[in-house]
């Protein structure tokens, strides 16, 4: 059966080592709704719609953010799909954290054997972890070595093995172009075309921190001859090194995303987010504090329907950043942009 996972921080070797098959939701997604309620996600609409249509497969929601275990609840009551919602623990510092991880990748395990599973043997899943582990390294490696938009297909990829039939020919990364970081939530394959918009303003994405991106491949996870609970190992792995803005203290994302821009010789910040997106969206103020760079908030119903006025932001930046400036007007959000104000989270930032 196929099991889509709502969020990369759900392991997908625990989803295959059950005898399932583990499917990104994001290759799934066609598009956005060009329209929903007042404050509902788009992207969260997108998975109720997407579920409602697929009953002979499970999903795993999240308790990440509010939208996701809202969509979780529709899918409940809308449909005879079945769903799990995993609850992650926003906390990362406690036993008590780790202790919740682990149980809830026990409950997961026990859903999947519910819909035609099994139990896998300590050798079975010991052959998965290891799998998929090699296939995150090798990944993490070409993501260096390849144009964004081709290492954002070898991502998806690896979230959904049959999106891509035939993987594009490998390009060549450019030296041309302000390097830039591009931030955030879900980043669609209807929305690509956001590298070549970047590009096409002069500018080239050298770090993609949206989901499923960069920011969403675990480290490698190295087996020893002591470790006697797999499951326990595999818990543990996701939670010390999932990197994402829903936990407090978010510092680890920061951590993260410090290494990275400062190696990557980052010069500006493209904040991508989703409609009634709070939790990314209030980062805009703490990402320019921490980096002192200039931020540029892209959202995500503008690609592909604003490419015009995206494309000219972009260029505005660019060109600012080149000249050294920085003008007000480029590095906050437009007045009349809805939900513009930003909040910043002094508790969180580092």
């Amino acid at each position: 059966m196929k099991v889509y996972c709502t969020s990369p921080w759900i392991p997908v070797e625990w989803v295959c080592a059950h005898g399932h098959e583990p499917c990104g939701v994001w290759a799934a997604v066609d598009e956005l709704p060009s329209a929903t309620a007042e404050g509902v996600c788009p992207f969260a609409r997108a998975l109720v719609e997407l579920a409602s249509k697929n009953h002979q497969a499970a999903f795993v929601f999240t308790t990440a953010c509010d939208q996701s275990r809202r969509a979780a609840d529709a899918v409940l009551l809308q449909s005879h799909t079945p769903v799990f919602l995993f609850n992650l623990p926003a906390t990362w510092q406690t036993p008590a954290a780790h202790r919740l991880y682990r149980a809830e990748l026990a409950r997961l395990g026990r859903f999947l054997e519910r819909l035609g599973g099994f139990s896998p043997s300590y050798l079975e899943l010991m052959l998965v972890i290891r799998r998929y582990s090699e296939q995150r390294a090798m990944l993490l490696d070409l993501i260096q070595h390849s144009p964004a938009r081709q290492a954002a297909e070898a991502v998806m990829q690896y979230f959904w093995p049959d999106h891509a039939k035939k993987p594009a020919a490998a390009g060549k990364v450019t030296a041309h172009g302000v390097p830039v970081a591009l931030i955030g939530g879900p980043l669609l394959p209807s929305q690509w075309g956001i590298f070549d918009v970047i590009e096409s303003a002069g500018g080239r994405v050298v770090l993609n921190a949206t989901e499923p991106g960069e920011r969403c491949l675990v480290p490698q996870l190295t087996l020893s001859t002591d470790n006697s609970d797999l499951q326990a190992v595999v818990a543990d792995h996701y939670l010390d090194h999932c990197v994402d803005v829903f936990q407090r203290p978010n510092t680890r994302l920061y951590d993260w995303l410090a290494v990275r821009i400062a190696q990557r010789g980052v010069r500006a910040i493209l904040l991508w987010v989703n409609l009634h997106c709070d939790l990314w969206r209030a980062e805009a103020q703490t990402l320019r504090n921490r980096f002192g760079l200039p931020v540029v908030m892209l959202e995500a119903h503008d690609i592909p329907a604003n490419l015009n006025r995206v494309t000219t932001r972009l260029a505005a930046l660019i060109e600012t950043v080149r000249s050294g400036s920085r003008p007000a007007d480029l590095h906050q959000p437009r007045k009349s942009e809805p939900y513009a104000v930003q909040r910043t989270n002094p508790g969180d930032s580092p």
